[in-house]
């Protein structure tokens, strides 16, 4: 099998490789501010989004059917939060006074949440609207209490208040995400017709 095929490239989403490509400028950027070890771990995640992406695991038999199912649009998601957090980390702005922390927990429990959704109806299998809410909300939970943890093994954390804050709002992303896909898929309400205004 043939690593990658112009077949393979044709349903790429264009959108993610914009993200890509930005995401290299923010390296080379940290990289003349120097800020050389952040440009470093930015290029590390580059390569890591770039394993997420370019593969054509459409045709990978080894991977779960949920994967190869999960739909190319999806390959930004896990750019945007790079990107988005990026910042964080490489010019401090998580310790600056400001929601940006916050904004960063909560956009990216909606991107986790898309992915995790995908994941999930890739079964093609009806679930009813409250379900899947609900377990948006346990996997939202689940990514931010595993988040914290590493943060805390890391010595990342900060106080009580930011954990719990950063727990709540990635699991709300995750919920706004579910309430989204619901909303797009519920059926349009039906334009009454002129015999209905007979009766």
């Amino acid at each position: 099998m043939s690593l990658l095929t112009k077949d393979d490239l044709r349903p790429h989403s264009a959108f993610a490789w914009a993200c890509l490509l930005a995401l290299a400028g923010t390296g080379l950027g940290l990289w003349l501010l120097g800020r050389q070890g952040a440009a470093l771990g930015t290029a590390a995640a580059l390569l890591g989004c770039l394993g997420l992406v370019l593969p054509p695991r459409e045709r990978m038999g080894v991977l779960p059917h949920r994967l190869r199912a999960l739909p190319r649009g999806l390959d930004a998601t896990p750019v945007l939060a790079t990107l988005l957090s990026t910042p964080g980390y490489g010019l401090g702005w998580f310790y600056r006074p400001g929601p940006y922390d916050e904004v960063v927990h909560l956009v990216n429990g909606v991107l986790a949440g898309a992915v995790f959704l995908a994941l999930l109806r890739a079964d093609g299998r009806h679930r009813p609207a409250r379900g899947l809410v609900w377990a948006a909300a346990a996997f939202g939970l689940a990514l931010a209490i595993g988040w914290e943890v590493f943060e805390w093994a890391t010595g990342l954390i900060g106080d009580g208040v930011d954990t719990v804050t950063d727990v709540a709002l990635t699991a709300l992303g995750a919920v706004l995400a579910a309430a989204w896909a619901v909303w797009r898929e519920a059926p349009a309400p039906r334009a009454p017709r002129l015999s209905d205004c007979r009766r």
